[in-house]
């Protein structure tokens, strides 16, 4: 049996990858040098190399369907951006095919594989770990960005905030309160997100001379924030003021502290990112910097469809929204 042509044996033979391979025959995402782009057109002639069918769909008129994966949907961020998403491709004519990889690579990978088999138009997808499964998608040229969760050392489009500058603005507001014994609970190291936010409450606090009380890491998660907790209270010297990485960890903080009788945020004071809907009707209102996932759906869909060939990285701008929970008196 005569073996196909493979689009590795095209990259093999111009001495490139089988991504930019893909990018060569479906005139992107990403753009290729003149010359990089003869080699690849040369191996191609030499070796009679016919892309897939699913490739030919893709460079035609397309499914009109997207893939994206989330981490974990019971997330309150995660779910408002999906939920975000969709309703700016349905503006589009085109429709949201949602995959939960409950933080699982094996099944962000299966999703992933999943959705070129169905020939999706795109894909977006907010990582479960510091190495994405995107190599098939790639391979296919199709579309890719990645979202809210980027790889800093990966070439493929990204769409989220400074999660550095978010954090340092959070953590700089509960120092303008004057606490000085403050704690930084962040996310689990499996995620760049973690250690950029870890970075910009490092960032306040070493800005204002201050040591923190405890830096803990506790998955994106209600349960994350409860547990950590009960890490807190048993330190000799209960924090004044915890920054929090996400809304459902400070949600699930605040929920700990209260049933223990601390109040908040007389006794502990606390802030945190994303700026969720639920963050406004907590008893307290949580102080937060927002992540506009209006914002972020909308401009994923741009650099998905129409930006293919601007920089890699697209930031949104954050705002702090201001709760009852840092100790403010809001209007």
């Amino acid at each position: 049996m005569v073996k196909r042509v493979s689009r590795d044996d095209v990259a093999r033979l111009a001495g490139t990858s089988a991504a930019v391979v893909s990018y060569v025959i479906n005139g992107g995402p990403r753009n290729v040098s003149p010359e990089r782009r003869q080699r690849v057109l040369a191996a191609i002639k030499e070796l009679g190399y016919e892309p897939s069918p699913i490739a030919r769909s893709l460079a035609g008129s397309g499914t009109g369907t997207t893939g994206m994966i989330v981490p974990n949907l019971d997330s309150s961020f995660f779910s408002e951006l999906a939920t975000a998403v969709e309703e700016a491709a349905l503006q589009t004519g085109r429709l949201v095919f949602i995959g939960n990889s409950a933080e699982d690579r094996r099944r962000e990978a299966a999703y992933v594989s999943s959705f070129v088999r169905h020939r999706v138009d795109g894909v977006v997808v907010i990582g479960v770990s510091k190495q994405l499964s995107l190599q098939p998608a790639l391979d296919e040229g199709i579309p890719v960005v990645v979202v809210d969760r980027p790889n800093p050392h990966a070439l493929i489009r990204s769409v989220s905030i400074d999660h550095a500058e978010a954090a340092e603005t959070a953590t700089a507001h509960l120092i303008g309160h004057g606490y000085d014994g403050i704690a930084c609970l962040t996310g689990m190291e499996s995620t760049f997100v973690s250690d950029d936010r870890l970075e910009g409450f490092r960032r306040a606090m070493g800005r204002a001379g201050l040591e923190p009380v405890a830096t803990l890491r506790s998955p994106y998660s209600y349960a994350g924030g409860a547990t950590a907790w009960e890490r807190l209270k048993e330190l000799p010297n209960l924090p004044r003021a915890v920054f929090c990485a996400s809304d459902d960890q400070a949600r699930g903080l605040i929920a700990a502290a209260l049933a223990d009788g601390i109040s908040v945020p007389e006794r502990l004071a606390t802030v945190s990112i994303d700026g969720t809907k639920q963050a406004s009707v907590l008893k307290p209102s949580l102080t937060t910097v927002r992540q506009p996932s209006d914002v972020i759906a909308q401009a994923t869909l741009r650099r998905l469809f129409e930006d293919a060939q601007a920089e890699l990285h697209w930031g949104v701008p954050t705002e702090l929204i201001i709760g009852r929970s840092c100790g403010c008196t809001p209007d």
